[in-house]
């Protein structure tokens, strides 16, 4: 759904909320007896769970302790219309959704990719990518203007491993491999974690056998890139790690931008990854 839709939604969703509280403020007596009073606010309720919170949550990523909020106000009104409810238990679910919805809903969705505004456009990445990369840093920007982030971040991942292994390539394995066995040797200062010795043989063998974390400690060995680039990268593995498994670590929009600015600017754009 486009934003200026889901925008046109959501104002309608509150326009119903202020009515039916007027509707429920008009009843007589303390119990809601109208059948097509309970009707419309079943469907209040209802259009929240299967058309706004959603999205929310999967394309605007809303606090969770503000959606929370909500989905317990509209869960009440559905307990409550299973009979004649009391008239005030129904106002007192409305009245914050009457209130406050404008504030803690509207306004953050239409505030949304207001900072992707202040940055240069994702695209930038794309001007610097080559071959086989163009593919998954086009998709990746696609992933991103629709707040796919995680998505986005995890093509674009690939595509700067990508610029990675075609340089080890054009360097040599056996260079790598050598890189490799040297830095197994060495027992004391930043190398000496690193014990594994490599006999890649071809492209493939290094996409298949070296994990990123390893190729970026190599590639440093190798002076491809110092340690403070292979700190920032490894932040980025870690984003693209968070993205890929199951989690409650939200992604925002500088989340992504940060990501992309550091693989653009590390990897595409670093003289020594120039294809």
């Amino acid at each position: 759904m486009e934003k200026q839709d889901f925008v046109a939604l959501l104002k309608a969703f509150r326009g119903r909320a202020k009515q039916l509280m007027r509707f429920c403020q008009n009843t007589t007596g303390n119990r809601i007896q109208s059948s097509k009073l309970l009707s419309a606010l079943e469907a209040l309720a209802t259009q929240w769970f299967s058309e706004i919170e959603p999205v929310l949550r999967s394309v605007y990523s809303l606090d969770e302790d503000l959606l929370n909020k909500y989905r317990d106000l509209l869960g009440e009104i559905l307990v409550l219309i299973g009979g004649r409810p009391s008239r005030k238990l129904v106002e007192d679910a409305l009245d914050p959704i009457a209130r406050s919805f404008h504030v803690d809903i509207l306004v953050p969705v239409q505030k949304h990719q207001a900072a992707l505004s202040k940055y240069p456009s994702l695209d930038a990445v794309l001007s610097h990518a080559q071959g086989l990369e163009v593919d998954y840093l086009r998709e990746a920007v696609d992933c991103a203007e629709l707040g796919k982030r995680r998505a986005a971040i995890i093509l674009g991942w690939c595509a700067a491993v990508n610029r990675m292994h075609t340089y080890v390539q054009r360097e040599g394995f056996a260079k790598f491999n050598r890189a490799s066995v040297e830095m197994s040797a060495i027992t004391s200062s930043r190398y000496k974690r690193f014990n594994k010795k490599y006999e890649i043989q071809n492209l493939s063998d290094l996409r298949m056998t070296v994990f990123d974390g390893d190729l970026l400690w190599v590639l440093e060995f190798m002076v491809a890139i110092d340690g403070n680039q292979h700190e920032r990268l490894g932040i980025c593995f870690t984003m693209r790690n968070t993205c890929a498994h199951p989690g409650e670590a939200t992604v925002s929009d500088e989340n992504v931008l940060s990501f992309f600015s550091d693989i653009d600017s590390l990897v595409f754009s670093n003289p020594k990854f120039a294809p």
